[in-house]
């Protein structure tokens, strides 16, 4: 097996490398994408970029490392994020989708302000002391009237005090989580300004909102998806999973319902969800009769991913239920589907005990993800998340992480007869 480092400070401008996602577009053409983190490892607050690397060879050679979104900020605690990548090719446009969480300085996953960001009237909101402001046309406005300050595109505030980003000026921007998507038509070299979705798919009620790590997909429907998670409640932390969905190539998002389970209040539509029942990093395939299948990070204690099917095309999904053969340590899942030789299958990658964050194993299934009869030992210590793909020579590609201290992210290829042991 034939490792290589993707990642890393040797080739490029931080310490820190986490959350793969890897996509194969064009024929032989894989792009590789992960967060860049300067000031720490950790999640956001932090300075998170989102930074790409493209193979032409199915990733046997790599470009140059090439920064796709750019935050900004000094320090931990004064920096913006873009955290968590998944992204999706639809080869139908040529079209390379992403998406991640935004969120400016010293906001994350736990004091992100319940708010879209944005105001009745679809105006993004700032916040000066306790007052909040409106943009408007550029400009900051505070109860209809203007202060007589504007922002720039780079978050600049123009009576010259700093930037609305990085908590270096008096003038913030919502201390919330955004969800942005952005798109290449060029395979990754280029990427377009970003777009925040938040007016299309997130409820004024909820904190964080962001990506699931990984991959999307596009389905035999021509339905782009993306599977989420949300906060609904900041106290106690209260998250759970959703496909956001797009019926036009990506111009538009609704979001779908979640999973109903036991331990959330109300159970339609709970604003209030018990640690136990938390549902959060998910990927999701697609089987040959287009029902969708869920593979669900949780907080179980027995430590067993949970599935769950929709038919709707994400829409609604059916009762978890526990998958005995996928253990996990509360830890991101790679799940994929594809056909080799004539034949369907169901591809898992993740950290394998149920203790830490150890063992990374790939299992396979034969019989759309019921049973997972094969498994290969991708890595026997440290293991963290992964993503893969199918590729055109018949392989299996894998972008992960194989150890906590997140200083690179490796890439390998492996067999369908080296899983199966052939």
């Amino acid at each position: 097996m034939k490792e290589q480092i993707i990642f890393s400070k040797e080739t490029g401008n931080a310490n820190n490398y986490r959350i793969p996602s890897l996509v194969a577009t064009t024929r032989d053409t894989l792009v590789a994408c992960c967060d860049e983190r300067f000031f720490t490892g950790s999640d956001n607050p932090n300075r998170i970029d989102k930074v790409i690397r493209i193979s032409h060879d199915n990733g046997e050679t790599w470009g140059e490392q090439i920064t796709a979104v750019e935050e900004c900020g000094k320090d931990k605690e004064h920096a913006s994020s873009a955290v968590d990548p998944a992204m999706l090719y639809d080869k139908d446009t040529a079209t390379l989708h992403m998406i991640y969480s935004h969120t400016p300085a010293g906001v994350g996953i736990l004091n992100c302000a319940r708010s879209t960001g944005y105001d009745k009237n679809g105006n993004k909101l700032y916040v000066m002391g306790r007052k909040k402001l409106s943009l408007i046309n550029g400009e900051l406005y505070y109860k209809g009237k203007s202060i007589g300050i504007k922002v720039d595109e780079n978050g600049q505030l123009s009576d010259g005090s700093g930037c609305v980003y990085d908590g270096s000026a008096p003038i913030r921007e919502m201390g919330t989580s955004f969800l942005y998507h952005t798109i290449s038509k060029d395979n990754g070299e280029t990427w377009e300004k970003p777009t925040c979705l938040n007016l299309q798919v997130k409820n004024p009620g909820w904190g964080f909102i962001g990506a699931c790590p990984g991959n999307g997909l596009k389905t035999s429907k021509n339905r782009l998806i993306f599977p989420i998670y949300y906060g609904v409640n900041k106290a106690p932390l209260s998250l759970t999973f959703a496909t956001m969905y797009s019926d036009d190539g990506g111009l538009n998002w609704k979001i779908g319902k979640t999973p109903k389970m036991g331990g959330r209040f109300p159970k339609n539509n709970p604003i209030l969800i018990i640690n136990s029942c938390m549902l959060t990093e998910t990927q999701i395939i697609e089987l040959p009769d287009g029902t969708l299948k869920a593979f669900m990070r949780n907080h179980k204690p027995r430590r067993r991913i949970l599935i769950s099917t929709s038919t709707n095309g994400g829409e609604t999904w059916s009762d978890p239920v526990f998958h005995d053969e996928l253990t996990h340590p509360i830890c991101q899942i790679s799940a994929i589907s594809f056909v080799h030789e004539g034949k369907f299958y169901v591809l898992t990658i993740n950290a394998s005990s149920t203790k830490k964050r150890e063992r990374g194993v790939v299992r396979l299934s034969e019989d759309e993800g019921k049973t997972f009869p094969y498994s290969y030992l991708l890595k026997e210590g440290e293991f963290v998340y992964s993503s893969a793909q199918y590729l055109s020579d018949g392989t299996i590609g894998i972008l992960y992480e194989d150890s906590t201290q997140h200083e690179n992210i490796k890439f390998t290829k492996i067999t369908i007869d080296q899983i199966k042991g052939v």
